[in-house]
């Protein structure tokens, strides 16, 4: 196609170009930007048109944008249609056309400019793709996303069942307004765990925790663990919380129990030696602080008798009765473990005074002489027990394990059966 000097305003645009006429067999005028573009020469472009004009630009796409251009003659508005376009290297692009359509301008060619946005759809692909991946990965895992404004005090949870067509904004998230306010209308946290949660926004920290929490619709908690960071603003402040919920009921159930069956005597179900003392211990070092507790050590008279006499088994069941009978007259608050072969441990915490104890030992002796082991032979269960006071007989496990052991030895050699503080 041979331009005319009319044209030299067209081909001097900055951009690519195209008349466009709307009515009759589709032709195109095109400046030297739209050549570029499609990577043709003049007469090549010329060629096509005539012979083919399919060959670069799409039919459909031109159908339709001659179509608006019709319906919108004698208007004044602007037309705009995504077109897609073929280069002479058989490479796809894809543009805007846009027209500037005016009520003077009621000639059969109308001005078009088009605007490359191959790069920009390649993007959004790449975009919605890795998107679609992520997706995939959430739905996949046990996972729940979630995110925390610290100024609007405002939860949203991500939901896994909004389609991909969806657009991945704020319709995504299902949002709890007021959080903290509702944290203690609803109790979502377990009473334990809930000012562990509120330490986290007040503090603006990060890191992983574990904690028993619930679903609106449930009354039952479940232990979650949360892998949260801070979020920041331009300018580095912190303005929120972003992070994961795994649910971990079944493992920490079963971690639960195990450390359970690591802690208890297999056979009478008290605390073994070792948890108790780390318990005892650990007590000192926090809560115990200056309260007056007692540890009892009870050890069994004359059992290597029993063994010898009546068989192990029978043991057994004198050690499990003493066990039962141990636990059933101490109280809630008492810790009561079996530390050795015949040999158990007491600790009374944060008691009044001495007189409590002492009733609870002679209760334990009474019941001791009024539940017999055994059905023909009638064992009655005897005891020697030591007991040592804190504070004053020492604030630490060993010290009081020492002074009610010998206070315990001290009532073996004065005839047994009986206790000595």
């Amino acid at each position: 196609m041979t331009h005319s000097n009319d044209l030299d305003f067209f081909n001097r645009i900055p951009v690519a170009g195209l008349l466009v006429n709307k009515i009759g067999r589709p032709n195109f005028i095109y400046n030297l930007k739209f050549l570029a573009l499609v990577g043709y020469d003049d007469a090549q472009m010329s060629e096509i048109i005539v012979k083919d004009y399919t060959k670069v630009f799409n039919e459909e796409d031109i159908k339709l944008f001659r179509e608006k251009l019709r319906n919108c003659e004698g208007c004044k508005k602007s037309v705009k249609q995504e077109l897609k376009l073929t280069r002479s290297d058989s490479t796809k692009i894809i543009t805007i056309i846009e027209a500037e359509v005016s009520e003077e301008n009621d000639g059969n060619y109308v001005l078009c400019a088009l605007t490359d946005i191959t790069e920009i759809r390649k993007a959004q692909a790449n975009y919605m793709l890795e998107q679609e991946r992520l997706l995939t990965v959430i739905r996949n895992t046990n996972d729940d996303l979630f995110e925390y404004n610290f100024k609007e005090d405002l939860l949203k949870l991500f939901n896994k069942n909004v389609l991909l067509k969806d657009s991945f904004g704020d319709s995504r998230w299902i949002r709890y307004e007021k959080f903290t306010e509702m944290m203690s209308k609803e109790k979502i946290f377990h009473p334990e765990d809930d000012s562990r949660i509120r330490s986290i926004i007040a503090t603006q920290g990060e890191g992983r925790i574990q904690v028993r929490m619930r679903h609106l619709a449930s009354p039952d908690f479940r232990w979650k663990e949360m892998q949260y960071n801070l979020l920041h603003d331009d300018e580095g402040r912190p303005i929120g919380i972003v992070g994961s919920m795994h649910d971990i009921e079944e493992l920490k159930v079963t971690t639960l129990e195990f450390k359970n069956k690591s802690q208890h005597d297999s056979l009478t179900g008290l605390y073994n030696n070792a948890s108790v003392k780390e318990i005892i211990e650990e007590y000192f070092a926090n809560d115990g602080k200056g309260k007056t507790n007692a540890l009892l050590i009870l050890d069994l008279d004359d059992f290597k008798h029993v063994n010898d006499t009546y068989g192990h088994r029978f043991g057994d069941r004198v050690l499990k009765t003493a066990a039962d009978i141990i636990n059933n007259t101490f109280g809630e608050n008492d810790i009561t473990a079996r530390i050795g072969g015949d040999e158990f441990l007491v600790f009374c915490r944060d008691i009044l005074d001495m007189t409590s104890v002492n009733e609870k030992v002679k209760q334990m002796f009474a019941n001791f002489e009024n539940n017999p082991v055994g059905e023909e032979e009638k064992y009655v269960i005897k005891t020697s027990v030591g007991i040592a006071v804190s504070p004053q007989d020492g604030t630490g496990f060993k010290r009081l394990f020492d002074k009610a052991d010998r206070n315990m030895y001290k009532v073996k050699r004065s005839g047994k059966n009986s206790y000595n503080f």
